[in-house]
């Protein structure tokens, strides 16, 4: 597993250090956009992930504190995961990310969220923030 080491007390340098490859910004895609909270659906991907980095990035998530666990309520053998407040912070990041690659790579993306990114970047963030948020708190309200 990777840790993260201080290299150096840039902050630029820990954001790359943490988020620093394609894999880990496109299991934070699939979270916030795709709604997919498990490791199974992030397997499910498009691109591929190997599942041994797909279980570094997914841990070193964790351990940096941008998404928790918690055991899935219909299946004592799986884990699900969720944004931190931490991780909701970063949903400014991915939608900039997203409107950034599609004005670049217009047939990419996902119609339903540019439509709604165009329309109020501002409004689409706060919808994300709140979703996530709700989906987070149902999880572990019943513990």
């Amino acid at each position: 597993m990777k840790t993260i080491g201080s290299r150096s007390s840039c902050p630029v340098g820990y954001t790359l250090d943490v988020f620093g490859d394609k894999w880990t910004l496109l299991l934070l895609r699939d979270m916030i956009f795709e709604g997919k909270n498990s490791w199974l659906e992030w397997k499910a991907s498009d691109e591929k992930i190997a599942p041994s980095v797909l279980s570094d990035r997914v841990n070193l998530l964790v351990e940096e504190n941008y998404i928790t666990k918690k055991v899935s309520k219909n299946n004592a053998s799986k884990f699900l995961y969720y944004l931190t407040d931490r991780g909701l912070d970063l949903i400014p990041l991915m939608v900039e990310l997203m409107e950034l690659g599609s004005k670049y790579n217009p047939q990419g993306g996902s119609e339903y969220w540019m439509k709604k990114i165009k329309a109020s970047k501002e409004k689409t963030i706060k919808e994300l923030h709140q979703r996530m948020l709700a989906e987070r708190e149902q999880a572990f309200s019943s513990i």
